[in-house]
Parts: structure tokens; C-alpha cells; sequence
């Protein structure tokens, strides 16, 4: 691989090595950069596996997916110091993203965005060096929990970072709380993990937002602004999609509105035809919709396809036309309008300078889940930088993390001191061709300090 400080999983090669063996690869990979891809780490709990440093590539590598073991033993869990850190050892986060299915594009530039933060600041904070560990959770919660449980007790990571899935991140609650490691959510919102107060852990921060935070203000906005009065709701059949749909269809009839139907497709459906049948029956002003990755690519242009955007104006979350794939929605997607919290569009001097770099790195300006990862990788930075490297003094690290504040790309970046969650601004979107011929999501408006207390 050559992603700058990467490790090469245990599946690499389905080798096993000694400590003395693995200690001798990493002295070969110092020596010869090229020999360090050949090298894999043993999977038993007595070997730490090495991290190799690379030069980085325009587009990051994503691992490959490690098939999960129906009933694996867990290695012994490290000891973790406290108080000074052992001199010269890096700070090691683990993180756990969708490399593989229907979320790899969400999994994909949430990396980018997380590594290139991180080249900004040349891999160290807080006078340590920083090491990415990173697995693929192919956003399955079974799978999830067992990679973090590997990062955790055989990686030894000090924090975890990542999570795309709502229900990986619900599968790993108990674990990161009871192991007390700090969690840096970039993108699940699962909603209970910040909301509820039986849920909360004091390890768990969310960069990103909770299920309903940036889909409830287009309620009012649908109602008051764009003049809908009968939508109907369409949103895959996961915990994610009816947390977002319930949100919505709250707000709107808070408004004055009224839901006549609402539709659930499973998650990764490839033909929408008999759920657009159906909405197509619906005597409605509009169509709300959440879907995500390729979900949303093939429903946005099986919408249009099926006649339906002709009929009923689309609007919905901001991921149904995010411009990870707003390309491949190509003019399906005009005219859509959305809530999110972030666009590339959005004229603030932060933003245009992020934009700027991610371009300059990626040829494609950023999306929403780039944004959160380089939002992931700054408020890790920040609060390392606050306890000068002392990410083994728990308490100190998670204080400095609620405390982290910052002006990032939308403005003001700060957690809710009660949830831990991110509190957003909230952009109204509208899918419109730019002076270069592309597509993008052209501000129309926006509400701010918007929490997930909020509705």
C-alpha cells in the first residue's frame, strides 16, 4: 500500500510472523521501502504489528476486506501507560471505515479528507508523531466490533476514529465504553448515542451530526418557503433512515404539512421500480428521500428514469446528492433540494482554501463525508496539541476534546457540552449547473447553532 504511515493488516498475505521476524521486516522496510508491501503483521496477541511509512498516493488504497471469524478469541488486551508517554512513540489512531459495499465512496473520502489534514500538519500534534491504522468495517456492525477490537488489543491504538454505518456504531458503544477508548465518530448518527442519556458515553464525540439534526430545519423550510403542503417520505429500511424520515416528517407537520405515505426500500436495493410505482400513486407536492452512496446514485436516476421528477419536485438529506457522485447522477439530479451541513459552494475564506487544497490533491472539490473527515482529523490535532501529546492521560485528552473549538470551512466548529455532538449549521441546497458546466449544491439559505437537542 502507499498511503503515508499505514498499516498492513494481518490479512495482507495470511502470514504469521515472530516478534523477532516482525522486528527484522521492519528494519528491511526502513532499509528498502519497497520490500515494506510484502511484510504482514502476525495476528496473535503477543506481536505489535509495525506500521510502514510510504510516500502518499493522489487516491487513497482502501484495504482489503478481512472476513470476520464466527467466533474468534480476543487477544489479551495491552497494557496502556499513563502519565509521560514512552519517548519517541507515536500517537496511534485506528481507524474503522466502509471499504467495501454500498458505502465505500462515503468510506473513501472520508479518508481523503482525514489524511489530508493530517499532511497539513505533517502527521504530528502535540509534539508526537501520528500513525493511521485503518480497517474495513464493510458497515456491518459484526464486523465492525470485531475490527475494533483488533485496532484496541492488538494494534493497541490510543483513540478510534471513522464509523459510517449507524449500526456499526451502535455494535461498538459498549465496547469503547467499557474499554474506555475514545471514539471520534466522522459520520454515523446514530441519534440514542448523543441524545439519550442512557446512551451517552463519555468517551464518544461526533463530528458530524446526529440522524434528524440537518434533515428536521428543511421541514418548516419545505412547508414555509417552498410552499409543500402533502409530501410523501421515501428512506432505506435501517435505523439511520427512519431516525432521518421520523425527523422530517415531524418538523413538516409541525409546520402545518401533512405525510401522505412513506416508503422503506431495503438498504442496497438495485431496482426502485415497485417503491417509485408506488409513490407514483401518491397525490403528493413533492417527494422527501434519504439514500446514500450507491443507493442514492441508482434512486436519483431511477426517479427521474421512472417519469417521477416531472410529476413530484425531489428534495430530501443532503447525502441523496452529495457531490461524492453528483457526477454520476449527472442532470437527474438538477433542481434537487436539500438540507445539509456543508457544501463546497458555501463562500467563506476557510472553505475556499479547503477546497482549494482538496482539489489541488484530488482533482474533484470536496463532499460532505471528506469534509467530516478533515473535521475528524483537525478536532483529534486540536486536542492533542491542548494536552502537549498526553493522549494516555484519559481525562485530560477527553476534557481537552469537549473543549476543542475552532473557525473550520461552514464557521464555528464546537461540541454540545452536554452530548459531545457536533452543533451544525444547516445549509438549504439546491442542485444547479456551475459556470464550469459541472453540478453543484448552490447555497439558497441557512439557519445556525443547531443541536441535537434541537428537535
Amino acid at each position: 500500500m502507499s498511503e503515508k504511515r499505514e498499516l498492513l493488516t494481518s490479512t495482507a498475505l495470511g502470514m504469521c510472523c515472530s516478534r523477532r521476524q516482525l522486528l527484522r521486516g521492519a528494519l528491511l522496510a526502513a532499509l528498502a521501502p519497497s520490500l515494506g508491501a510484502l511484510l504482514s503483521a502476525c495476528g496473535s496477541g503477543a506481536a505489535v504489528p509495525t506500521p510502514t511509512v510510504a510516500a502518499p498516493a493522489a487516491t487513497p488504497t482502501p484495504p482489503a476486506a478481512t472476513p470476520t471469524p464466527a467466533a474468534a478469541a480476543s487477544p489479551t488486551v495491552a497494557a496502556t501507560p499513563t502519565g509521560q508517554a514512552a519517548a519517541g512513540e507515536p500517537v496511534r489512531i485506528g481507524v474503522l471505515l466502509p471499504y467495501s459495499g454500498v458505502y465505500t465512496a462515503l468510506g473513501e473520502n472520508i479518508t481523503r479528507g482525514l489524511e489530508l489534514y493530517l499532511e497539513e500538519i505533517g502527521y504530528q500534534a502535540g509534539g508526537r508523531t501520528i500513525e493511521v491504522y485503518k480497517e474495513d468495517d464493510a458497515a456491518n456492525p459484526e464486523v465492525g466490533l470485531t475490527k475494533a477490537r483488533q485496532l484496541v488489543e492488538r494494534d493497541r491504538v490510543h483513540l478510534l476514529a471513522g464509523i459510517v454505518h449507524s449500526g456499526v456504531a451502535t455494535a461498538l458503544r459498549d465496547f469503547v465504553d467499557s474499554q474506555q477508548i475514545p471514539l471520534v465518530i466522522a459520520n454515523a448518527g446514530a441519534a440514542p448515542l448523543t441524545r439519550d442519556p442512557a446512551q451517552r458515553s463519555p468517551y464518544i464525540f461526533r463530528v458530524s451530526f446526529a440522524n434528524g439534526q440537518y434533515e428536521w430545519p428543511l421541514g418548516p423550510y419545505a412547508h414555509d418557503s417552498l410552499g409543500y403542503a402533502r409530501v410523501a417520505v421515501t428512506a432505506p429500511d435501517y435505523s439511520a433512515g427512519h431516525e432521518k424520515a421520523n425527523a422530517f416528517k415531524a418538523a413538516f407537520q409541525k409546520a402545518g404539512g401533512q405525510i401522505v405515505d412513506e416508503v422503506y426500500p431495503p438498504l442496497d436495493t438495485a431496482d426502485f421500480g415497485p417503491f417509485l410505482q408506488r409513490l407514483q400513486q401518491a397525490q403528493v407536492d413533492a417527494v422527501w428521500a434519504f439514500f446514500a452512496g450507491a443507493d442514492a446514485v441508482r434512486f436519483v436516476q431511477q426517479y427521474n428514469d421512472f417519469g417521477l421528477k416531472d410529476q413530484f419536485p425531489l428534495i430530501g438529506a443532503g447525502d441523496l446528492v452529495d457531490e461524492a457522485y453528483l457526477g454520476q447522477q449527472g442532470d437527474a439530479a438538477l433542481d434537487v433540494v436539500t438540507s445539509l451541513h456543508y457544501t463546497p459552494q458555501y463562500d467563506s475564506p476557510e472553505n475556499q482554501a479547503f477546497v482549494q487544497r482538496f482539489r489541488e490533491k484530488h482533482g474533484q472539490v470536496p463532499n460532505q463525508f471528506a469534509y467530516q473527515g478533515y473535521l475528524c482529523a483537525r478536532v483529534i490535532a486540536e486536542a492533542l496539541n491542548a494536552v502537549e501529546g498526553q493522549v494516555e492521560d484519559r481525562e485530560a485528552f477527553l476534557s481537552a476534546l469537549k473543549q476543542v473549538q475552532f473557525t473550520g470551512p461552514t464557521g464555528e466548529f464546537r461540541f454540545h457540552p452536554e452530548t459531545q455532538n457536533v452543533v451544525l449549521t444547516v445549509f438549504f441546497r439546491k442542485v444547479e449547473r456551475l459556470a464550469d458546466g459541472s453540478l453543484g449544491n448552490v447555497v439558497l439559505d441557512k439557519v445556525e447553532g443547531i443541536d441535537d437537542l434541537s428537535f
